[in-house]
């Protein structure tokens, strides 16, 4: 009897540290206000992306070629591109999701006719670096690598219901020089598969 206690003991044992060890593996949530890691990656399309040579505000918007949550966004996500990128405020779309390969990413910006970069995060590296965790889910960074604002792009899927441009709002106050007033919204949507 004695020996069936060790054995049950030592699985447990095993079990509770192998749980410790995959929750201490969970990617840290940063803070604004909170000074973001740095990254390089060279992408499918050839070139090299490094977050710290951006000289002005970084929207890292991570996306989903197959979330339904990312979907209706298509259009907004391309306006405010758009709007911002001819205010000096760098676009990158991110897709961390590992069961969506090289190829779908690289099809789906051309679906989308995103006007801005979308970087194929192999491994999750990037998403584990800001702690994200949802597609979409934003971060903006500025030029000191800080992170200012982190959430959603607005407050409903459906653009005839959104009744907070959080993200818009939130550029429009820094390039007019102030601190975002609400600079930490809530994301939802799909998990990101790591």
């Amino acid at each position: 009897m004695s020996k069936l206690k060790s054995v049950i003991f030592l699985i447990i044992l095993f079990i509770s540290s192998t749980s410790a060890s995959f929750a201490g593996e969970n990617p840290k949530e940063l803070k604004i206000g909170e000074s973001v890691p740095d990254f390089s990656i060279t992408n499918y399309d050839g070139n090299t992306y490094s977050l710290s040579l951006n000289s002005g505000y970084t929207v890292l918007m991570f996306i989903s070629c197959e979330c339904p949550y990312v979907q209706p966004y298509t259009s907004r996500i391309n306006a405010l591109a758009n709007e911002y990128s001819a205010k000096g405020v760098t676009f990158w779309g991110v897709n961390s999701n590992n069961n969506e390969t090289t190829d779908r990413v690289k099809e789906h910006k051309t679906e989308k006719q995103y006007p801005f970069p979308v970087l194929k995060d192999n491994a999750s590296y990037i998403a584990d670096l800001f702690g994200a965790k949802k597609t979409p889910e934003i971060f903006v960074i500025d030029k000191n690598m800080t992170l200012v604002y982190h959430g959603r792009i607005d407050n409903d899927k459906d653009e005839s219901k959104v009744t907070s441009s959080d993200l818009k709002n939130a550029l429009e106050e820094l390039l007019a020089g102030k601190i975002v007033s609400n600079a930490s919204t809530v994301s939802f949507g799909c998990g990101i598969k790591r």
